[in-house]
């Protein structure tokens, strides 16, 4: 269809008398004016008809009603799509590229930069992140970077922003400590008001899977942090004057625990120590875990990748102490051994373990518990509980299941957690401290293989195990 004019009539004007009286000779020019005047003005009228007619649609284009509808539909369109303004959206480019930055604002030691991404109007988090930077600079970390998760971002957008939830790794080995990197998982926001506009991270928070802990030390309080050859120790900054003296006695701890180790070569030997600052500060770390009630834990770490090709083992694991707990009351500083050498003792042979397996509990307490209770010191020492437990005849002879080891009753487990000691002190006492040791490793590698590592280590089924055990534990009443 065209919406150019249709010309005027062009016949030329009458050049020939009107009528054939002479008497009008002397007018004619007159007469022919006139005429051809009235001919423009009457071909000037149908120019304007047939103009209005073409942009109607009546001639000239389509007769199509339809058409013509859809043409002022389509006019309508443009012209809206020319007023609506461009919706924002957020490139996956983009967020690499910020992922990127903050991995060098790292590694370069730029506060700055490491913050720069973060919505200026978003004080806390700014003031949470640079606490958090400051807190990362204290620890020896041999790698350290942050990479965009293989799970897909999620839009949190409405009409007005854009925006995304992205799972970031914090992907990091402490030197010494962790034989391979693993990563910390969280979900960064980021945010776009308008299209061209700026973007902003504008939150931070966790996004847990299974053998990674979260919150690390460094994601809770402003740190100190003391290093020795066995511990990397951190406290909360409130904590710093007593720091280095915590940090020599889990030295201490962590020395006596490797030193007394007589079976395989172990995964680490190196390991961090977190001293909490109060009991909510605890809480929010083993509480996540189940751990319940607690005066130490130890949370098993997950590789980044396969460490063998076949399966996935345990890295190690984050020791972490409840600084306002009895260990830290008194300058007497055998409690404060006692836990963080049990805690250790975990530590030791946790990467002995396939990751997200669940241990074998009276192998695994028994084993730390161990540890503290072979200090000369503990000689004339006893469990007053597990004693009397014994002594009342309520000992069934036989070996303590996962309900008795954590139960929810502070007796139970702590009768549990003694005869659990008893089974790994007494394996050790009668075949050797090398094949009791060998058969932890042994329970920790393959749970499924318990029966067969208790057989190679003492030549007895586990009903004539137990049966010699229980004969010791009633010689040995709590102590």
């Amino acid at each position: 269809m065209s919406d150019t004019p249709v010309p005027g009539d062009s016949t030329p004007p009458a050049t020939g008398r009107v009528g054939g009286d002479p008497r009008h000779d002397a007018d004619e020019p007159r007469v022919e004016r006139r005429a051809m005047l009235v001919t423009v003005a009457a071909s000037i009228a149908v120019a304007l008809i047939v103009v209005l007619l073409v942009a109607t649609g009546v001639i000239g284009g389509t007769t199509n009603a339809g058409e013509r509808h859809q043409r002022v539909e389509d006019d309508r369109t443009a012209g809206a799509a020319e007023a609506a303004p461009q919706r924002p959206e957020i490139r996956d480019e983009e967020v690499e590229a910020v992922v990127a930055a903050r991995s060098r604002a790292l590694a370069e030691h730029n506060v700055d930069a490491f913050v720069a991404p973060i919505d200026p109007t978003a004080g806390e988090l700014i003031a949470e992140q640079r606490r958090l930077f400051a807190n990362l600079a204290l620890f020896p970390f041999a790698e350290a970077r942050y990479t965009v998760s293989n799970q897909p971002p999620r839009s949190v957008s409405d009409s007005g922003r854009a925006a995304v939830m992205v799972v970031v790794s914090f992907v990091h080995r402490v030197e010494g400590v962790d034989p391979v990197a693993i990563a910390e998982n969280y979900r960064w926001t980021f945010d776009r008001t308008s299209a061209g506009g700026p973007l902003w991270m504008t939150a931070v928070s966790t996004a847990p899977y299974g053998g990674v802990m979260y919150p690390m030390p460094w994601d809770q309080t402003a740190l100190v942090v003391e290093r020795r050859p066995h511990v990397v120790l951190a406290a909360a900054v409130a904590n710093k004057a007593e720091a280095a003296t915590w940090a020599d006695k889990a030295e201490a701890a962590a020395r006596r625990d490797l030193d007394a180790w007589r079976g395989p070569r172990l995964p680490v030997d190196r390991f961090v120590v977190y001293v909490t600052p109060d009991r909510r500060t605890f809480d929010e770390i083993a509480s996540t875990k189940g751990r319940g009630p607690a005066a130490g834990v130890c949370v098993s770490l997950a590789p980044l990748t396969l460490t063998d090709g076949k399966q996935t083992r345990q890295v190690g694991c984050r020791v972490v102490v409840d600084g306002a707990g009895k260990g830290f009351a008194t300058s007497d500083d055998a409690i404060f051994k006692q836990i963080v050498e049990h805690e250790l003792g975990h530590a030791m042979v946790a990467g002995f373990a396939p990751a997200w397996t669940e241990h074998v509990s009276w192998v695994a307490e028994g084993f730390a518990e161990s540890l503290p209770w072979s200090d000369p010191r503990m000689a004339n020492k006893y469990n007053p509980t597990a004693r009397a437990y014994v002594n009342d005849g309520r000992f069934t002879g036989r070996l303590p299941v996962d309900g008795e080891i954590h139960s929810a009753d502070p007796a139970t487990t702590s009768i549990s957690y003694h005869l659990s000691m008893q089974a790994i002190r007494f394996l050790a006492e009668e075949f050797g401290t090398d094949k009791a040791h060998t058969f932890v490793a042994e329970v920790y590698r393959d749970a499924s293989r318990l029966d067969a590592a208790l057989t190679a280590a003492t030549g007895l089924d586990r009903a004539a195990f137990e049966r010699t055990w229980a004969r010791y534990v009633k010689d040995h009443p709590g102590s």
